[in-house]
């Protein structure tokens, strides 16, 4: 009974909770702020609604827009310099897991020197940061209260992962009112994203009792309504259930890691440009078969099955786990995750991205299973195809 647990944020939940921003800054004694997003969310309307709350407490707004997907390090260093030049006294990060990721990485780099390679890993950060406020507009990364970013880099060709003490944001508000106008392929994505969190950090080397009371909670919540958020996006208790779930699932992957989806979607995304979100998602079933085959995985796995409403009494651990395996494969199916192929992956590509997988990613040591990058090719070439075979 020996592990290490911790969230970074303090957060308010609930519908309206973004309105809140202004008193929370306020709390801070901030009176001008970096506020980060990308133009999807701008184009939603939502960056304007927090701009009016800002400034309705009189609190002085620079924006910076330039986020994109897997957002790369040489983005940083031009919000850190406005951030510095304006003299901010905090940062509000609006959107999914890009603009809050990037926000993380640009908070570092106010007030602790470039360029942000230098603190990739865990702990590496030493000056304190700027209040951060992070308001989450997807159910997927739960990046809002992790102490953790993910950057790309762009001369090293591989993602970044920079964590631990002054990583985080201090304040989390998650409002279920911002995802309600999620497209259904964005809904899917991030949901997937964020049931690969709790699967993974359940099976992960470093589960704990609260990591894995977290993500159980979050299998629920995620199995058991993705596939309404993504039919009926209007359902506020569907899109409600989808956050709660997101958030549990970063509690709990916030100390447990994650593993081998990861260890193969950082790549993908790298090299082949998916979103963080569908890479994930097209890899989760058969890398949860790949797992499956070790004894000790088929007894989690058999927790989840039972997290999802499965009934497992009188299966045996490996047919649970096969009953779990169906039912991602299953819920991805009906939300219409592509294929490798279909996103655009090439088979020529499998030889870099499995070596990617073994030589760069961190994820892949805390996987239950060990893997060689031949396996890592098999895994690929399984989910090329809507064609599903075991591993």
């Amino acid at each position: 009974m020996e592990f290490q647990f911790g969230i970074p944020s303090h957060v308010t939940f609930g519908r309206g909770s973004v309105k809140k921003v202004g008193e929370v800054l306020e709390e801070f004694n901030a009176k001008k702020v970096l506020c980060v997003y990308d133009q999807g969310v701008k184009q939603a309307g939502i960056v304007g609604q927090v701009i009016t709350y800002l400034k309705a407490k009189k609190i002085e707004v620079v924006e910076f827009a330039n986020v994109v997907p897997n957002p790369p390090d040489t983005i940083l260093e031009e919000g850190a310099e406005l951030a510095v030049k304006e003299q901010v006294e905090a940062i509000v990060a609006v959107g999914g897991g890009s603009p809050i990721d990037a926000a993380k990485a640009i908070n570092v780099l106010i007030t602790n020197p470039g360029p942000i390679h230098q603190y990739e890993g865990l702990n590496l950060v030493k000056n304190p940061t700027k209040p951060l406020i992070a308001i989450p507009t997807t159910a997927g990364t739960g990046s809002e209260v992790t102490a953790v970013s993910v950057i790309t880099d762009t001369a090293g060709e591989k993602k970044m992962v920079i964590g631990g003490r002054h990583c985080g944001a201090d304040v989390a508000l998650v409002d279920p009112d911002l995802t309600m106008g999620l497209p259904p392929a964005v809904t899917a994505a991030t949901g997937m994203d964020a049931l690969t969190h709790a699967i993974e950090s359940y099976v992960s080397k470093l589960a704990s009792v609260p990591s894995d009371v977290n993500a159980l909670k979050a299998v629920e919540l995620i199995y058991k309504n993705l596939a309404e958020a993504y039919k009926n996006g209007s359902n506020i208790e569907a899109r409600t259930n989808m956050l709660l779930g997101s958030m549990m699932a970063a509690y709990a992957f916030n100390s447990a890691l994650l593993g081998l989806v990861h260890a193969i979607a950082h790549p993908l995304s790298v090299y082949c440009g998916l979103p963080h979100g569908v890479a994930n998602a097209c890899m989760l079933p058969d890398v949860m078969e790949y797992n499956a085959q070790d004894e000790k995985v088929q007894k989690r796995f058999r927790d989840i099955a039972q997290a999802m409403g499965i009934s497992v009494e009188g299966l045996s651990d490996k047919e649970a786990a096969d009953q779990a395996v169906a039912a991602v494969r299953e819920l991805s199916q009906s939300i219409n995750i592509p294929s490798l192929e279909e996103a655009g992956v090439k088979r020529e590509q499998f030889e870099q991205l499995a070596e990617a997988t073994l030589n760069e990613e961190i994820s892949i040591m805390v996987n239950p299973r060990d893997v060689t990058e031949q396996e890592v090719v098999k895994l690929l070439e399984l989910a090329y195809s809507t064609k599903k075979a075991g591993v």
